[in-house]
Parts: C-alpha cells; sequence; structure tokens
C-alpha cells in the first residue's frame, strides 16, 4: 500500500511537470538530464521496497515400489487398551510389547494373531505410574521409552520420566541408574549418583558387556558396565557356548598333531629302512667278486 501511494504521488508530480513543460519553453539539455537522473534514481528506489517473495519448488517424491510385500495387523492393542510403543525379543522367540502411555511391559507369544492376549509383566493394571521397585506386579514406571535385553533374558528399561534405568529380572524390578535426585543432568560416576535426560534409550552390546544409554537430550551416548554373569549366552544345560567352541578346537587340534606325528614317524622308517638295504646289496655283490677273483 505504500509503495502504491509513492507511486500515485510520483505520477502526479511528473504529469505537472509535463503540463508545466508544455506550456513554458523548452528547458536546457542539462535541466533535462538532470530531471531523467532524478526519475530513474526515484524508480529504482521505489522498486527496492518491493517485497521480494521466494517461490518454493516442491519437487515430485521419487519412489519405486518392490512388489511381492503386504501388510496384516497381527496385534491390535486398541481393543485392548494397550498402546504399543516399543518392542523385543526375547531368546526363546517371545515378545516384549512396551506401553509406555499406560507404563506397563507386556509379554506375547511368538504365534501373533488378532486373539494374542498378552501378560503383563510389570507395572500397573490400572495404568497407574511411578518410580517403584520390588515385586514384578508392583513395580510402577513412568511413561517409560525404550527396553532391551540381555543374553540371560533381563530386561532394561529406558524409564525416561523418571530419568532412570530399570532392570527386571525373575526376582523383581530394580533401578541400577539415575532417578535418585528426581532432577534431570548429565552426571557420570556411580550408578546412584548419575543423571540423564528425559530422553534416551538403551542398547544391549554383548561384544562389551555393556548397555549404551542414546541420551538424546544431552546429545551424548554413555556407557554402563554389566556383570559377566548377565552377558554369557547359555543354553539350558548352563554350558556355555564359547567354551564349547575352546574345547572342541582343541580336541581337534590335539587329533590333527596325532596324525602328523604318525604320517612323519611311518616316512622316516621308510627311509631308514630304505638306507639300510642299500649298503648290505653293495656288501654282497663285492665279496662276490672278491670270491671269483680268488
Amino acid at each position: 500500500m505504500q509503495l502504491v501511494k509513492i507511486i500515485f504521488v510520483f505520477s502526479l508530480s511528473l504529469s505537472l511537470l509535463l503540463d508545466a513543460s508544455s506550456a513554458a519553453p523548452p528547458p536546457p539539455r542539462i535541466v533535462n538530464g538532470l530531471f531523467s537522473n532524478a526519475a530513474s534514481a526515484f524508480i529504482k528506489w521505489a522498486s527496492s521496497l518491493t517485497p521480494t517473495t521466494k517461490t518454493s519448488i516442491s519437487g515430485r517424491p521419487l519412489m519405486k515400489f518392490e512388489s511381492g510385500y503386504s501388510v496384516d495387523t497381527v496385534f491390535d492393542g486398541s481393543k485392548l487398551g494397550i498402546e504399543p510403543h516399543a518392542l523385543q525379543v526375547l531368546p526363546n522367540g517371545e515378545l516384549l510389547v512396551l506401553d509406555s502411555a499406560n507404563s506397563n511391559l507386556y509379554k506375547i507369544s511368538s504365534s501373533l494373531s488378532l486373539y494374542s492376549r498378552p501378560k503383563l509383566i510389570a507395572g500397573s493394571a490400572d495404568g497407574y505410574s511411578g518410580h517403584v521397585d520390588g515385586r514384578l506386579r508392583e513395580a510402577k514406571m513412568n511413561h517409560p521409552k525404550g527396553l532391551t535385553v540381555d543374553d540371560k533374558g533381563n530386561i532394561y528399561i529406558a524409564d525416561t520420566d523418571n530419568m532412570a534405568i530399570r532392570k527386571i529380572s525373575d526376582t523383581g524390578v530394580t533401578t541400577i541408574a539415575g532417578g535418585k535426585s528426581g532432577r534431570g543432568g548429565h552426571v557420570d560416576g556411580p550408578s546412584e549418583d548419575a543423571r540423564f535426560s528425559n530422553d534416551f534409550d538403551v542398547v544391549y552390546i554383548g561384544s562389551s558387556c555393556s548397555l549404551l544409554v542414546i541420551d538424546r537430550g544431552n546429545q551424548a551416548i554413555r556407557e554402563i558396565q554389566l556383570p559377566f554373569d548377565d552377558c554369557a549366552y547359555q543354553y539350558g544345560s548352563g554350558f556355555p557356548i564359547g567354551i564349547a567352541v575352546l574345547v572342541a578346537a582343541g580336541f581337534f587340534g590335539y587329533m590333527l598333531a596325532l596324525l602328523q606325528r604318525r604320517v612323519g614317524s611311518m616316512i622316516s622308517n621308510q627311509v631308514v629302512s630304505s638306507r639300510l638295504l642299500t649298503p648290505l646289496k653293495h656288501t654282497s655283490f663285492k665279496k662276490s667278486v672278491i670270491i671269483y677273483s680268488y
């Protein structure tokens, strides 16, 4: 609107000047030059006041669908009052479903179907939140957002609103880091004094026997060393697979060494026998020659 007013005033002034110039004698060339320069400068200044807008060019999505896939609903939590937020697979194939909205943890059999009925593992059936350790059905969490499982089957929960890391085992629920002060932050050290933000997740790393904490709020990756007993993958007999591999490798190495020793002994015996037989033949030949000449 301001630009329109300026252009209107300039046009009116220009028309008045043209009318006056038509009635008066023609001005000198110098005046005409000054007038034209002033007019061009005014136009440039007026055009600079025009707001410049950039037109965003949105490109079309370039997608290439690969055929042979389909999507099916295998669990409908809306009919059970469960809101799945995160999923984890146990070593035995069962599924863990974390309901962040209701602060509960459920377990579902590996054969998922629309008729699957999850089992409440930890939390409140009524959906109460809090920070309570102890028995599985008496423990409370506060809108957790992530979970992971170690080789022994222990479950680690990123209890984000409590800013704590919880451990769920057969004996119950405990807190292994954070949550003591009730305030967030970035503090390393003993687990009781550690602090996290309210936006983090946990990942189990078996090779280093540790728990990695993706602390998004602090823009950091933190590490918690775990007991070795929780990191050794064990079969039902309780015999670690690592020891089994070492024993098998030692056994086959021992057998290979025996085989090499046996083959080497056979070859050395043949060489000795051939050397002993060669001089005997030569001696008998010489004796026969001597007897013949004598």
